[in-house]
């Protein structure tokens, strides 16, 4: 899997300074940035009910054609990407690393060879493991790549809670 250089549609390469748009490199089928993106991020942490609520509309997402774009990194967005996928969904995953040791696991390959994935990265290939500094910043391209946002939980405490400017610097995000 050879990632290659992402230009991105208008609407989008405005949103993001031109350094950080020209780093942009993926695999997969980089079509789905011209699509209306749905942003998802969520703490790490989350109770049970916002876990169950949430997966409830993955189904409904995955019927409506919606694209998720996510770091897909806590465990509540992992099992979003699971399950969007399982239901043959269509989602772009924003890494937190360069993506020279990306693997992707029979799922998300599965979504790869049907076009229904793009895994993308602004990092080097020498950024080999994810920080805090790195999943602040690929959250910060996942917003600034979303047309609307989904946080179903933040954490007490979280860095998130920060954000709220970024949340509302385009369309109106979803709770």
């Amino acid at each position: 899997m050879t990632p290659v250089p992402l230009t991105l549609p208008p609407r989008l390469a405005q949103r993001l300074p031109p350094e950080q748009a020209s780093r942009l490199i993926g695999v997969g089928n980089a079509n789905l940035l011209a699509e209306l993106l749905l942003g998802f991020i969520a703490s790490r942490a989350c109770p049970a009910n916002v876990l169950i609520e949430t997966l409830d509309l993955v189904a409904q997402w995955a019927r409506a054609g919606r694209v998720l774009v996510s770091g897909f990194h806590s465990p509540l967005e992992q099992q979003v990407l699971t399950s969007l996928l399982r239901r043959q969904g269509r989602a772009v995953k924003v890494l937190a690393r360069g993506m020279r040791d990306y693997w992707p696991d029979s799922t998300e390959k599965n979504a790869l060879d049907e076009n229904r994935l793009l895994v993308l990265t602004a990092f080097p290939p020498t950024i080999a493991r994810t920080t805090r500094a790195t999943a602040l910043e690929r959250n910060r391209l996942v917003l600034q790549l979303a047309s609307e946002r989904y946080i179903p939980h933040i954490a007490p405490g979280s860095r998130l809670r920060n954000w709220r400017s970024i949340w509302m610097t385009h369309e109106p995000y979803i709770t």
